[in-house]
């Protein structure tokens, strides 16, 4: 054999090799969906493929039966990861993602457990990793951190969330740094810890922020120095370095469940409540015409009116009635709640504020982020109503269109492919074309089991958690 052709030879053979090696890390790289909608929060698979039809008798490749809990899935590689309340306890589960099978299991005692939770569990927050550290939060227990095969690395307890509806707003991982967003009723708070000691590296509290359910997103997407938080009437964007306030912007309604979202040009951050159509309350004074016993507030069996409809809201520190400094602080809330979908284009730098590009007040969800996907905005509402925006200008492509799945919706919408895929609460997925002009279902299935928790799309494999199971679809 000639020089040159054993010099090929061996150009050819190195070739080979490096694409071996590196073909793992690739496939690793494919198969992740590290937190709460996916990677950086955006519930965007568009290189996936729904394996439509799909449903609780076809296409299943396994099902298994799962403590109570709305978390959403998250995965790593082979590994899914969920977080159930049995037994007095707050768990967390690695399965196997090819067959479902219990990896490992690890469980925190609650220090209390925390009133109001949604639908009778709390275990909502949807566990973060970045293939090596998982994080999870509980709000009865606050942080946790385990390695990839189920061993504790650090614990953080914190106090139990004072709010009506319980926590749910997940962890985010940003380089070696976990970042929790604790709105509630009194004394909220951002917290950002180290991701391998669990020390905490800095605090910011939140004052005029009352509860709220929103996951913060990092910002930019490729390097991150921000955290984007929505919440009470505005949204507010945090050095990651130190937790200094880089801008806000208001706009929003007294209370947020939806996590921003962004595609290359926008920043999306939508909320809506009912708190936002409450007409000017009455002056505090007025109120204490209520006061029957004569001590200074009103309790809940003397409130009327707008007075008794939001007591659990007003009443910020729970102890069983309002008096004038609560009163007061909602009445401004009230007057100031907006219920909008805006699209921010962030500052270039922080000497400059960002920018209202666009902004619009139909179509708005109650509790479902909205989704960036294809050019497009996807909002659904409940009632199964969904509507779909153009993210450059926020004209409307089809407005509050139904879908057949009545009810309320609770999980994010994901894009998949070319289809936008949400489920309603009752249990109910429909498949939507992401590209169409009108409103075109590709494929709908009722499991008869409520669903809460987003789904999961990873290699392939599209994850369901049902309020009973947790399913995995594929097709060969």
């Amino acid at each position: 054999m000639s020089r040159d052709s054993t010099a090929t030879l061996t150009n050819f053979l190195l070739w080979l090799t490096l694409l071996w090696c590196q073909e793992p890390q690739n496939q690793l790289q494919a198969a992740q969906w590290p937190q709460f909608r996916g990677d950086k929060g955006q519930g965007r698979a568009e290189n996936e493929k729904l394996p439509i039809p799909f449903g609780p008798n076809e296409a299943v490749q396994w099902q298994v039966n799962m403590g109570s809990g709305h978390s959403s899935p998250c995965v790593w590689g082979e590994k899914l990861f969920l977080t159930t309340f049995e037994e007095g306890l707050l768990q967390t589960l690695a399965l196997d993602v090819r067959n479902g099978r219990l990896i490992w299991k690890q469980s925190l005692t609650p220090s209390g457990i925390e009133k109001g939770h949604r639908n009778g569990t709390p275990a909502n927050s949807t566990p973060a990793t970045n293939g090596k550290v998982l994080v999870t939060y509980f709000g009865s227990f606050g942080l946790a951190a385990y390695d990839l095969d189920g061993q504790e690395i650090w614990r953080k307890p914190l106090p139990v969330p004072v709010t009506q509806h319980g926590a749910s707003s997940s962890p985010v991982l940003a380089g070696d740094r976990v970042i929790l967003q604790v709105d509630q009723d009194v004394d909220s708070y951002l917290i950002c810890l180290h991701l391998r000691t669990g020390k905490t590296l800095w605090k910011v509290n939140r004052p005029g922020f009352r509860r709220g359910f929103a996951t913060p997103i990092t910002w930019p997407a490729k390097k991150p120095t921000s955290i984007i938080t929505s919440g009470t009437l505005r949204a507010i964007a945090y050095a990651l370095g130190d937790g200094a306030v880089q801008w806000e912007m208001g706009g929003l309604p007294n209370e947020t469940v939806a996590s921003p979202a962004f595609d290359e040009e926008h920043l999306f951050l939508s909320g809506w409540t009912m708190g936002a159509g409450v007409p000017s309350l009455p002056d505090y004074d007025q109120l204490l015409l209520e006061d029957e016993d004569g001590d200074g507030s009103v309790q809940r069996a003397e409130a009327t009116g707008a007075a008794r409809m939001h007591f659990p809201y007003i009443d910020a520190n729970k102890d069983g009635g309002i008096d004038r400094n609560e009163w007061q602080t909602m009445k401004d809330i009230f007057q100031r709640s907006e219920n909008a979908l805006l699209a921010i284009q962030p500052a270039e730098s922080a000497e400059k504020d960002p920018i209202l590009a666009w902004k619009q007040t139909r179509g708005l969800p109650y509790v479902p982020s909205p989704l960036a996907y294809a050019k497009r905005i996807f909002l659904v509402k409940n009632g199964g109503m969904v509507s779909c925006l153009d993210a450059s200008s926020g004209a409307f492509v089809y407005r509050e269109e139904r879908v057949g799945a009545l009810g309320d919706y609770y999980a994010s919408p994901i894009g998949v492919g070319n289809h936008v895929l949400i489920a309603s609460q009752r249990g109910t997925i429909t498949v939507l074309n992401a590209h169409s002009e009108s409103l075109k279902v590709d494929h709908q299935i009722d499991f008869e089991e409520g669903i809460m928790a987003t789904p999961a799309m990873v290699s392939g494999r599209l994850f369901v958690r049902t309020s009973q199971k947790i399913y995995c679809f594929e097709r060969p």
